[in-house]
Order: structure tokens, then sequence, then C-alpha cells
């Protein structure tokens, strides 16, 4: 008898989540579910390819590795480039030059780069759009030919 009550317990459980799911994107808008999805994508995708240097708050790495500050994400179409084709030359942020190269991430497609830049201006660019692949794609066009 108790098996039987376990068994409805975590049926009924994964029920009301799977509805409490629903309601709660049901309730948001189309773009606003896209810009979330892209969040959360572009969260996963700064862990596994920047947090080492950049430290998951983006604070950086001491005297290593720069901080992510709004200073640099003014021009998406340089971060973009500086996603896919890394960066050689040395950065001044909040008073400290950094030499370190950054290291390059060929093997990113369109879409995890258009990701990880909604991410990064959400979370320190105070900029809640997504960045687009149509983006990402015209800043390597351009990035291709400087």
């Amino acid at each position: 008898m108790l098996h039987f009550f376990r068994v409805s317990f975590v049926r009924y459980s994964a029920l009301s989540s799977g509805f409490i799911f629903l309601f709660f994107f049901s309730c948001q808008s189309e773009e606003s579910t896209k810009h979330a999805q892209y969040v959360a994508e572009g969260y996963t995708l700064f862990q596994t390819h920047c947090a080492n240097c950049h430290q998951r708050d983006g604070k950086g790495l001491s005297n290593l590795y720069p901080a992510i500050v709004p200073e640099y994400l003014k021009d998406k179409a340089k971060v973009i480039c500086w996603i896919k084709n890394g960066v050689n030359q040395s950065v001044t942020v909040n008073g400290k030059t950094f030499n370190r190269p950054m290291p390059a991430n060929p093997a990113l497609k369109d879409l995890e780069i258009a990701e990880i830049m909604t991410y990064m201006y959400t979370t320190w660019g105070n900029d809640s759009k997504i960045t687009t692949t149509e983006t990402v794609q015209k800043a390597l066009e351009q990035c291709v030919s400087n």
C-alpha cells in the first residue's frame, strides 16, 4: 500500500511540475522566452569557454585576466570578433593593463556566440536584447575583412 502512495506522489509531483513550467512559460511572450533560453544557454557556454580566465562572476583573475566591464562591451562587433578570433593586444581594465592573449574559439557556432553575447550583455552590459545570429554573422564578416 505504501508503494502505491509513493508512486502516486511521484506522478503527481511530476505532473504538478510540468503544469507549473507550462504556466510560467505560457505567461511570457515568445521574445521573453527566447531571451531566457539564450541567457541560459549563454551562461552554460560562458562557463565552458570563458569562465576559466574571466571567472564565473566576470571579475577576471587577479593580475592575469581582465574583468568583463561595460566599457569593453560598448562595441558588440568587436566583442564578437574577440570571442571567435581571440585577442593578441594588451587591454587596460580598471586602470590595470593585461598582456596575456585571449585564445580564439573557432569551433563556436554563430548561435553559440549569440547566446554567450546575450548572457554577457544581460549580466554585465545592461542590455536585455537578444544578440541575433545575423548580428554575429555580420560582425564576423567585418572582422575577417579588417
